[in-house]
């Protein structure tokens, strides 16, 4: 028997190159018009306000030791609307205030900076939000200068800071002129953005391209010394000079620059959703990273076989179902101490920030429920303050 659905007509006309290529202007332009509108009144993201409540959290002090650093004129004054308001303080005006009351520790002289990559083959799981809010925390909590580095030729974490990856970034202010041999590292490439001490190397379709020049090079065979793994470890190395964190945001697949990536990295972060499907993606993701660690054995040259600071696992959109809570305990119980102590709850604030192209740390000055807004702020914090804990140990050795 066949159902009548009642379709229309089919077209006579197929779809063809020239049809693919009015859709691509389409999303384009729409994406474009998505941006601006999320982005109003400025059509560039601006760096977030911090009310004094909010930086009395940020930098652990009472309403008396505020006052108290306020009068000894050691720290910056913030504005006020008129006389007994409110005090407000910017981004760069609050991180003066860190300095003065965290007391984070330096980096040593001679010590390089970390690279740590957020990776994992499946999407969906926070890789961009983990890769952004780490670099903001990074910079707001512990005073580090940060370097974010967009791997995902889709351009999520560019879209992030407020650019349009397809529409106002050139293949020569992404990575690719290093993949081609046409740059001997990556100074060229960081590019300042509206967060202090948070630079961008960003993404474009262009990044596509890297997946068919780096196998082309290795066929060539031109250079017997090539490998193709560590062409972003080496891009990387003068930056870490200038850097206290770099961090890598990589696409959803197992490609060849993903596989830099991973090579690239100190250390590993893998953000995972609980749930059954991304715990069977997380055991193809170790499959397949393992087999190229152990398979790639022996060509590292100097310095011997690739070994990591650390890989943590961080569970992330946790809501709160028993389904979850099961898989959440299948995921400890397999990776046990890799498993980060803490998880990053499924909210209605944190898809809200998502959706508008930010994070938590964008909305010091969110007016909604102080504890929603601690719920997923809190957990963040503390992964920030753990990673620059483990950076420090490391910078100690």
């Amino acid at each position: 028997m066949t159902l009548d659905l009642d379709l229309p007509p089919l077209s006579d006309i197929k779809v063809d190159g020239d049809e693919l290529i009015r859709l691509s202007n389409r999303s384009a332009n729409m994406l474009e018009r998505i941006r601006d509108s999320m982005l109003q009144p400025h059509p560039r993201k601006q760096p977030p306000i911090y009310p004094s409540n909010k930086l009395q959290l940020l930098c652990n002090i009472d309403k008396t030791k505020m006052q108290s650093l306020l009068r000894s004129g050691k720290v910056p004054q913030g504005s006020q609307e008129a006389p007994g308001r409110m005090r407000n303080f910017s981004l760069e005006e609050a991180m003066e205030w860190v300095r003065a009351t965290r007391k984070s520790m330096p980096r040593p002289e001679g010590k390089k900076g970390s690279v740590i990559t957020i990776g994992n083959f499946k999407g969906g799981v926070t890789k961009t939000t983990t890769s952004m809010v780490l670099a903001q925390g990074l910079t707001v909590r512990h005073n580090r200068k940060v370097l974010i580095v967009d791997l995902d030729p889709q351009g999520s974490t560019t879209t992030f800071f407020g650019i349009n990856p397809h529409a106002e970034i050139e293949a020569d202010q992404t990575v690719l002129p290093l993949i081609e041999g046409k740059e001997p590292d990556l100074k060229y490439a960081p590019m300042k953005t509206y967060w202090h001490n948070l630079d961008l190397i960003p993404s474009s379709t262009d990044l596509f391209n890297a997946e068919f020049i780096l196998p082309a090079k290795v066929n060539m065979g031109e250079d017997a010394q090539f490998k193709f793994w560590q062409v972003l470890s080496k891009g990387l190395e003068p930056l870490r000079e200038e850097y206290d964190y770099i961090i890598l945001d990589t696409a959803p697949t197992l490609s060849y620059l993903t596989i830099n990536a991973l090579f690239a990295g100190d250390s590993i972060i893998v953000p995972v959703v609980p749930d059954t499907l991304s715990f069977a993606s997380m055991v193809q993701f170790w499959k397949l990273f393992s087999d190229l660690v152990q398979g790639l054995k022996g060509f590292e040259g100097e310095g011997g076989d690739k070994a990591f600071d650390y890989i943590d696992i961080l569970i992330t959109r946790m809501p709160n179902k028993p389904a979850a809570t099961i898989c959440r305990d299948w995921i400890i119980k397999t990776y046990g101490d890799h498993v980060l102590p803490m998880e990053i709850p499924e909210t209605a604030l944190a898809m809200s920030t998502s959706a508008e192209f930010s994070t938590v740390y964008d909305r010091p000055n969110w007016e909604g429920s102080a504890e929603s807004y601690r719920r997923i702020c809190d957990p963040y914090d503390r992964l920030v303050d753990i990673v620059d804990q483990k950076g420090c140990q490391i910078w100690r050795r």
